[in-house]
């Protein structure tokens, strides 16, 4: 049996195709941290092939409050991704996949324009830098978060017992408190991860991990959950419009 070469099964019939001998598939991951996006190159063995780091802008318009920017953040990891190809001599049509990880961050953007929406008030109106990130560690949701947890709602047992204030539901319930309505009525709402496979692709999919872990979705068929999202909790906060076309402006109801 000849070694050098991976044979791949045609699965619509036609005779197996020989690989090259020495030709790896690629694939890179990126990270987005507080202070920076990074991204490495790995082989189909899991071996690092080169690695880059970008720092990302930060704001703080007043104590407690942290902004980052998508456009920013997208620039960054652009720039991390061009070098680890670059630097790993790979061929990018070797390169499967991307796969995106970072902060428990909210991003929003318009539903008419998918450009970002600046959540810096008291005008959120964007000057430029699109502002649009609120960072995991920005604090200004206090009264937000504690209505959240008086509800004591059953979504809550599956993420320790209560929303932290670190979460994104207590900001996204901030914006609509602070922001004008009309602007408001206007933004969809993402796990900074999620925001980033969107940027990436133009799919409005979210990750169970990000709805799941961060915003109280339930899968469907846990604790008598029929729809994921739960309609009743949305309400009770002052959040409901948010389930007007299956929750379309937090990535949709699963199964629609």
């Amino acid at each position: 049996m000849d070694i050098s070469a991976t044979r791949m099964m045609n699965t619509d019939g036609l005779p197996p195709v020989t690989r090259p001998p020495n030709i790896s598939d690629f694939y890179i991951g990126v990270d987005v941290g507080t202070g920076s996006a990074r991204a490495c190159i790995i082989d189909e063995t899991g071996d690092i092939k080169a690695l880059a780091s970008e720092n990302i802008k930060l704001w703080q318009p007043e104590t407690g409050y942290y902004e980052q920017s998508t456009s920013d953040i997208w620039q960054c990891i652009c720039e991390c991704v061009r070098r680890v190809v670059s630097e790993s001599n790979v061929n990018p049509s070797h390169i499967k996949g991307i796969g995106f990880d970072a902060t428990c961050s909210l991003a929003v953007f318009s539903t008419d324009t998918d450009e970002p929406v600046a959540v810096t008030g008291p005008d959120f109106v964007n000057d430029g830098q699109d502002r649009n990130v609120i960072l995991w560690l920005d604090h200004r949701p206090v009264a937000e978060t504690e209505l959240i947890n008086a509800t004591n709602h059953k979504l809550l047992k599956y993420v320790g017992g209560k929303m932290s204030i670190e979460m994104e539901i207590p900001k996204i319930l901030w914006l609509k408190n602070n922001m004008p309505a009309e602007k408001f009525a206007r933004c969809k709402f993402y796990d900074l991860g999620d925001a980033l496979t969107h940027l990436a692709s133009g799919n409005e999919a979210r990750s169970f991990c990000s709805t799941v872990c961060k915003q109280g979705y339930i899968p469907v068929g846990v604790d008598d959950s029929e729809k994921g999202w739960q309609e009743d909790f949305f309400e009770t906060i002052g959040l409901g419009e948010l389930a007007e076309n299956n929750f379309e402006r937090m990535g949709g109801v699963h199964g629609k």
